[in-house]
């Protein structure tokens, strides 16, 4: 039967999600492993989550599933967390969490996210006619800021590489989340280093810090025609140098296997592979 944490003491909920989140195939992507962590962020989601969180749950009240959903009415769309379901309970207990959660919100767009490695929740989307979409493989190295030129041939990008820098950026992510201007401009979050060719630059590296010790590479392009050439290489050491972290953090999408495997050939190990899920309500 379906609850409310009204109707259940919210500390057995939150112990039965943070049981739920210690592994990926169980977890639900938005949140980490972390007790404290996880509370935090579940109050910190725009609805609270005591007022949206429904629980499936046996006669006895023993716990058996749960989800949680936020939402944006400007952005016409809400995220799903959870729903996190006993293995034994996922076919009866999932699709009714899932449709109580997402009636709540007053949007049209619904997305949920889980490791590639949690079948549950695939198989629950599928079921309830969710699309999967494209997953995403997160990168990471551990290794000293090279010292000495190294990098010495980047320099920092300018405003008067933006045609050179806009064409290898749209041509290689093409309607992504940041746009050239965002990744020149000297007041955004966004540093930028190039590599010249003979009369422009054949390669880019775009990046943010990262808590404390890393640094979070969003793009690195080669000119097709300069490729092969250990470009991409010296362009991670000129993020590296340039912002003196030792670990270098990064995302590569499902469809780039050239570029995965570029990244572990450098030396760089998956450390999450992530898929989203969505539905889309007609208005």
């Amino acid at each position: 039967m379906l609850m409310t944490s009204q109707d259940i003491d919210p500390q057995a909920v939150l112990g039965f999600i943070v049981r739920r989140q210690q592994t990926p195939e169980t977890a639900c992507a938005y949140l980490g492993t972390d007790p404290s962590e996880i509370r935090a962020d579940l109050e910190g989601l725009d609805q609270h989550w005591l007022e949206t969180v429904r629980i499936s749950a046996s006669a006895d009240g023993r716990i058996h599933g749960a989800a949680v959903v936020e939402w944006d009415e400007e952005l016409d769309r809400s995220w799903v967390h959870g729903p996190w379901v006993e293995e034994d309970a996922l076919r009866t207990a999932g699709p009714e969490l899932l449709a109580a959660v997402t009636a709540q919100a007053p949007v049209t767009a619904h997305e949920m996210y889980a490791d590639v490695a949690h079948d549950g929740l695939a198989w629950l989307a599928q079921h309830c006619g969710w699309r999967a979409g494209e997953a995403n493989f997160e990168y990471s190295r551990t290794s000293p800021p090279p010292a000495g030129p190294q990098a010495s041939d980047a320099r920092a990008a300018t405003g008067a590489d933006e045609p050179t820098l806009r064409e290898l950026h749209e041509r290689e992510f093409p309607g992504t989340y940041a746009t050239t201007e965002q990744l020149l401009d000297p007041d955004g979050t966004y540093s930028t280093s190039v590599i010249d060719g003979e009369r422009a630059p054949v390669g880019y590296v775009s990046w943010q810090l990262q808590g404390e010790a890393a640094v979070y590479i969003d793009f690195l392009a080669v000119h097709p025609g300069a490729r092969r050439k250990g470009l991409g290489q010296r362009l991670i050491a000129a993020a590296q140098e340039a912002s003196g972290r030792s670990t270098v953090a990064l995302t590569v999408d499902e469809h780039r296997p050239d570029a995965r495997a570029f990244y572990a050939a450098l030396g760089f190990t998956v450390t999450a592979a992530t898929r989203p899920y969505r539905l889309q309500r007609p208005a």
